[in-house]
């Protein structure tokens, strides 16, 4: 009558992310968490699961009509960071995940005649939205005019995420700009990331809070920035290499979609580290963006902008081919392009350089279509895509990918 099964509960660890779960694995779903900061199991979850660390979800109770029948504590050592850290260097250990005999499970397993309650839940319609339970982990990531971003851990999952969080000014003046601006941008990001699913462009989880005082968006971690990256003393043109390709298709998907993303350079790029010393790299921050049909109104960062920006003029995906084609001459430092880049006093000036680096320059010779003034002459991503990489990975189906022009008529406009 206690209703505590052989099997209760079990702590799994996520090599993957460096977490730990407690898993609720009783029929009767006896097992419960409490303490200052519990996040209880909820019934409307697929899976009775929670995260557990320092601080967090510390007493577990299980049998009884409250779950609280029997308890324990939990006592931590290690902050949830140095706790990551731990289990990914137990991982890196030659014997890999081999059970520890000393810590196997001491009740036998095997199926009873009942189902197990971790069985994927039908959901109905009419059911309340959960919301996204999270903690955060470490200091912050980076910081704006209303918002902060921090790295975070969904505690019904155990997923590593990014979360970033706005604060709607308490100033009226302030929730003027909010309107008017960060509030309609975030929400474009929200909306065009939530209609995209691409490896090369920063995949979106959740949002929510969006009628509350606190607005939380939820999407991929990565480890950092191409700026970053390339501060950090990495081969410029070795990374050059594979950003190149990659972000033309990101630029291609969106642009098939009918997206301009207006903000495309080196801080908006993120990448996670791959095997052998390779980058997967995702195209970010899509608060700018517009669809083809709107674009016109002045956004984006000066030096990365196209002559039509400035101009104010209409707007297509060929403003993003100018701005990576800029970004590509800021990581090879193509024609000293990037120490020059400081003395620049007017778009005149960056628009003169990048064009002279296009037309002089060995390293950028072969992209200088990018680079040119009138947009509706400019390259597309999906035809530098065919051009260097035969097409592949195109989001714009092959037969619709005009050739390009011929370089003597792209010189010739780009010299207007």
């Amino acid at each position: 009558g206690t209703g505590i099964s052989r099997v209760q509960c079990s702590f799994e660890i996520d090599f993957d992310t460096g977490v730990i779960m407690l898993y609720d694995r009783s029929f009767a779903g006896s097992t419960q968490v409490f303490g200052e900061n519990a996040t209880p199991f909820e019934r409307e979850r697929d899976q009775r699961k929670v995260l557990v660390q320092k601080d967090l979800n510390t007493i577990i109770g299980m049998g009884g009509e409250r779950r609280d029948l029997v308890q324990f504590e939990l006592e931590w050592y290690q902050d949830p960071t140095q706790t990551a850290q731990a289990i990914k260097d137990y991982d890196a250990l030659p014997c890999g995940r081999v059970e520890n005999p000393r810590l196997s499970r001491t009740v036998d397993e095997a199926p009873t005649d009942l189902p197990s309650r971790r069985e994927t839940r039908t959901h109905t319609p009419g059911q309340r939205r959960l919301l996204t339970r999270y903690v955060t982990v470490g200091s912050k990531l980076g910081s704006g005019q209303f918002g902060t971003v921090y790295k975070a851990i969904n505690v019904d999952s155990g997923k590593v995420m990014a979360v970033k969080i706005l604060e709607r000014p308490t100033k009226a003046s302030g929730m003027e700009d909010w309107r008017r601006s960060l509030y309609y941008a975030l929400k474009r990001e929200v909306e065009t990331l939530s209609n995209i699913s691409h490896p090369h462009i920063v995949d979106y989880i959740a949002s929510q809070g969006w009628d509350e005082p606190t607005v939380e968006i939820f999407m991929g971690l990565k480890e950092g920035t191409l700026q970053s990256l390339v501060e950090s003393g990495v081969d410029a043109s070795t990374v050059a290499n594979s950003v190149f390709p990659q972000m033309l298709q990101a630029l291609d998907c969106i642009a098939w979609k009918g997206i301009v993303h207006r903000d495309v350079k080196p801080e908006n790029i993120l990448y996670v580290s791959q095997p052998g010393g390779q980058y997967q790299f995702q195209l970010g921050d899509f608060g700018l963006c517009n669809r083809i049909a709107e674009a016109t109104t002045f956004a984006g960062s000066r030096l990365y902008m196209p002559p039509e920006m400035y101009q104010r003029g209409f707007q297509t995906h060929k403003v993003d081919v100018w701005s990576l084609f800029v970004t590509m001459l800021l990581m090879l430092d193509a024609g000293g392009f990037r120490q020059g880049s400081n003395r620049f006093k007017s778009p005149v000036e960056v628009t003169q350089a990048v064009l002279f680096a296009a037309l002089n320059v060995g390293s950028v010779s072969g992209i200088r279509e990018m680079a040119v003034i009138d947009p509706e002459e400019r390259a597309s991503a999906a035809q530098m895509i065919v051009k260097h990489f035969d097409g592949a990975g195109l989001s714009t189906p092959r037969n619709q990918v005009p050739p390009l022009r011929t370089s003597p008529s792209t010189a010739t406009t780009a010299t207007r």
